[in-house]
């Protein structure tokens, strides 16, 4: 198979050999618009462009770093501090195993520039409940060869690897453990609004039948009495805990690692957090060889009752 060149991309782009070589050599003094950068970067991966190896080791130092940004919800509740503590501390802590240093980072609504993230010269990069807008603003800062991973997101693009609990798998087995067929479904709201589609379908409930947490509308505890006695699936432990005062028939789905606050007498299921070790040792993978390419882009946690 013919080996991927620069002026392979330059055609396949529509832009000069040199701007190709700017944009893959990340050459600060040339001024090339994200638009363009972007593009570049996603068909040089596309075809599976791979740089020359000696060249690369004595151009590029790595830096040592790896990336957590979470991206802050709209809708701040109890435990919207606690709902990813134990993800960023379990992949803190496989990242130091390898020899990594990480950096924790929060985007909101105040953050003043995305850019903060290139000043950082990360080596890869774990980015957490991140919407489709703002994805795509902060996708154009890392550069080609940097891994980047998306966690509890949907992202439209098959360049990038996903993460997300095996919801299908969950709902299955909440339902073995329920021994009937759901007839509601409770959850958590998040950033991307894609993840919230893909759980609702992967319910096979009807829009009717499924109550999201967002503060937008109605009363959880309205949309409850719908269903008395009926069995039903919490999505989050949290909100799990409210459900049991008044409503005992339901499995609830762990989605923030802390099953400890459940009581002993809820159905209960949980993600295997040990599985974020496959996951930290591909991106190592990605960041110390180039030639790297893994091809399945979904990676699911494994749900356990």
């Amino acid at each position: 198979m013919k080996k991927t060149t620069i002026k392979d991309i330059a055609k396949e782009a529509n832009v000069s050999i040199a701007t190709v070589s700017y944009i893959l050599n990340d050459v600060k003094t040339q001024t090339i618009s994200d638009n363009t950068r972007v593009k570049v970067l996603k068909i040089a991966q596309q075809l599976k462009y791979v740089t020359n190896r000696t060249a690369q080791s004595l151009k590029i130092k790595k830096s040592g770093l790896i990336g957590i940004i979470l991206f802050k919800e709209e809708n701040q509740y109890v435990w919207s501090d606690l709902k990813y503590a134990k993800t960023i501390f379990k992949l803190e802590q496989l990242c130091s195993d390898l020899g990594y240093h990480v950096i924790f980072m929060q985007i909101d609504s105040m953050t003043p520039s995305n850019k903060i993230i290139m000043e950082r010269n990360l080596d890869g990069a774990f980015l957490i409940n991140v919407d489709q807008a703002r994805f795509s603003t902060i996708s154009n800062y890392f550069g080609f060869g940097i891994p980047v991973f998306v966690m509890d997101s949907y992202i439209d693009n098959s360049l990038f690897h996903k993460v997300i609990p095996d919801i299908e798998q969950s709902f299955h087995l909440s339902q073995q453990l329920l021994g009937e067929s759901p007839q509601f479904l409770i959850m958590d709201s998040y950033n991307n609004v894609e993840f919230i589609k893909f759980i609702k379908h992967k319910s096979n409930l009807e829009d009717d039948q499924i109550y999201v947490q967002d503060n937008i509308a109605g009363s959880m505890h309205t949309f409850l009495s719908q269903f008395p006695d009926r069995p039903g699936i919490v999505l989050n432990e949290f909100l799990a805990t409210e459900v049991f005062i008044t409503h005992k028939n339901i499995v609830a789905i762990s989605t923030c690692n802390c099953s400890e606050i459940l009581r002993d007498d809820m159905k209960k299921m949980t993600f295997d957090q040990n599985d974020y070790k496959e996951v930290v040792h591909m991106m190592d993978r990605y960041i110390q060889d180039v030639d790297y390419v893994n091809n399945e882009k979904f990676f699911f946690l494994s749900a356990h009752s």
